[in-house]
């Protein structure tokens, strides 16, 4: 065979290859609509989920979605909206095609109270909550306090589009001053099915910072105090300082958890304020970190609680707690007479962390005249001073707040 033989063959030979039949494969859609079963009206914003492949996409004001671009095969569609019940279809796709699938979505209660916590505080007695319906139909609710001394009126009732307000009341006849933890169960029932039950915890003689703590409190002359350093906030490391980012931030004695759990958190002073200006007045006003309806206390009110047991030179021991579970010894004259069980939660400083068990150390939220500094007040194990300082805004000492008068 010459040359032009061979190059001619070979031209022939790739032709014949390049012009093999391809296998095309179309992908198709699922178009589909969504609509209340009572009313027949499109339902807006229905979260459509195609377990298969786990694509996800919402219903428009239409009640309408789409799905492109899909293989042809088996596909399983879910509907899913908050106060409906969620329905599941089976669809097949198949190539170059859309397929068009409905959903009929039907509407269930959904029992809403109003709080998900009652605070009883010091002094309440009564509080009020509500409770109403953000999903469809009607339920029926009943509750059932976990002691009798607990009080709801009315307890149990019907519920569709109205809101009903529920009065709970506290018999404080022959309790302690000891803090209650105790609760409130929601149970309801939409034609007799039960829904997922609803508990509400419910609180006395103390008071719920945002993280749920929940924390003794003391009355001391006219003024209510925390009979324990505040704990709110995220832990951060020794080496780091708080800053102004919208998170509660403190430092832990030895960057232990155990530690903040014990003497609580220690707090930076502009951080403690929640970078509010200072305040000297009688009576405070700045809440800072304190739970709403507290604040953070003033030099002044500093002064008056010292006041409230003997003056500065001599309330120590009223304020202390007694013993040595915490407190080195001697502990000077400690009886905590007055109930505010101060701890010695020791200080954050200079990227270290001092006195635990020997001193504790609140911040007031009176400035110094230099800006930088602030007032504090303390104790020591070995004396009988409730004293106060004036040192740098950018170390970490407790908290404790103070009642906003007149508040209940």
């Amino acid at each position: 065979m010459s040359v032009p033989d061979i190059i001619i063959a070979g031209i022939i030979s790739f032709s014949l290859f390049s012009c093999k039949p391809q296998e095309i494969i179309l992908h198709g859609e699922i178009t589909g609509l969504v609509t209340d079963a009572t009313t027949s009206l499109p339902i807006q914003a229905v979260t459509v989920k195609l377990n298969t492949t786990n694509d996800t996409t919402s219903t428009g004001n239409d009640g309408s979605f789409l799905f492109k671009n899909l293989s042809p095969g088996e596909y399983e569609i879910k509907a899913t909206k908050y106060g409906y019940d969620s329905i599941k279809q089976n669809i097949e796709v198949v190539s170059a095609e859309t397929k068009q699938i409905a959903f009929t979505l039907n509407g269930i209660p959904v029992p809403s109270p109003s709080v998900t916590f009652l605070d009883f505080g010091l002094d309440s007695n009564s509080l009020r909550f509500s409770i109403s319906n953000l999903g469809k139909g009607k339920f029926a609710y009943f509750l059932i306090p976990s002691q009798d001394w607990i009080t709801l009126s009315p307890f149990n009732g019907n519920i569709t589009n109205e809101t009903i307000n529920i009065i709970v009341t506290i018999n404080k006849s022959g309790l302690s001053e000891n803090i209650y933890n105790e609760t409130i169960t929601i149970f309801t029932f939409a034609n007799l099915v039960p829904l997922p039950k609803i508990i509400i915890p419910v609180s006395l003689n103390g008071v719920r910072d945002y993280d749920g703590n929940y924390y003794k409190v003391v009355r001391i002359g006219s003024q209510i105090w925390m009979a324990q350093n505040l704990n709110v906030g995220t832990n951060i490391p020794v080496d780091k300082s708080s800053g102004n980012n919208g998170i509660i931030e403190k430092h832990c004695y030895s960057d232990s958890k155990d530690n903040c759990d014990i003497y609580g958190g220690l707090y930076q002073w502009d951080e403690m304020m929640q970078y509010s200006a200072a305040d000297s007045g009688l009576i405070g006003s700045t809440q800072g970190i304190c739970p709403v309806g507290w604040h953070i206390p003033t030099h002044n009110e500093w002064l008056t609680l010292a006041e409230n047991e003997g003056g500065v030179e001599v309330a120590g021991p009223y304020l202390k707690e007694a013993g040595f579970s915490h407190w080195s010894a001697p502990n000077l004259g400690a009886t905590n007479e007055s109930g505010f069980t101060a701890l010695p939660g020791g200080l954050y400083a200079y990227g270290g962390y001092l006195g635990l068990g020997e001193g504790g150390a609140w911040w007031s939220s009176t400035e110094y005249y230099l800006k930088f500094s602030a007032y504090s007040h303390g104790l020591n194990y070995d004396d009988k001073l409730f004293g106060y300082s004036i040192n740098p805004k950018v170390f970490g000492y407790s908290v404790r707040c103070v009642k906003n008068p007149g508040k209940r």
